[in-house]
């Protein structure tokens, strides 16, 4: 019986074939635009972690700026500190304007003057203070050490 086929039976045999093709063009049609797509969604996801790790690092460099220009105001202060103190107290100028520790101590003639002169300007210049240096310390530190022994 199927050796019988009759003409319209051919037909639509042919329908079928052709429409089975149409098909299968189709479905390999959707096939390549999802691997389309999914390729897509993969570099979109590369960016937007390339985009957090130049955010994150941008985060960094600016708060990075911010500390630096918190202690460049620290040091400017401090050195607009030492200077008007210098005016102030001792209306001497240096010209190359270096603080020199004998300019802290001028004046002192006692071991007691000495003293309290010495723990005030610690209390001033410590480096835990705004107004902080280590190399004004050292030199504050090494004249008092000189002072105190000349006067021993």
């Amino acid at each position: 019986m199927a050796k019988n086929l009759t003409c319209q039976d051919k037909i639509d045999m042919q329908e079928l074939e052709k429409r089975h093709k149409e098909l299968e063009k189709a479905w390999n049609d959707l096939l390549k635009e999802k691997r389309e797509v999914e390729a897509r969604i993969h570099t979109l996801e590369q960016q937007e972690k390339q985009f957090e790790m130049k955010w994150e690092m941008l985060i960094r460099e600016t708060q990075q700026l911010a500390d630096d220009k918190q202690q460049f105001e620290r040091k400017k202060k401090f050195y607009d500190h030492v200077q008007a103190n210098a005016q102030e107290e001792y209306a001497v100028a240096t010209s190359d304007n270096i603080v020199h520790g004998e300019m802290f101590f001028s004046g002192v003639s006692t071991q007691k003057a000495l003293k309290k002169r010495y723990k005030d300007l610690i209390k001033i210049y410590h480096p835990d203070g705004d107004a902080g240096d280590t190399a004004t310390v050292a030199e504050i530190n090494r004249e008092y050490e000189d002072l105190k022994s000349q006067m021993n």
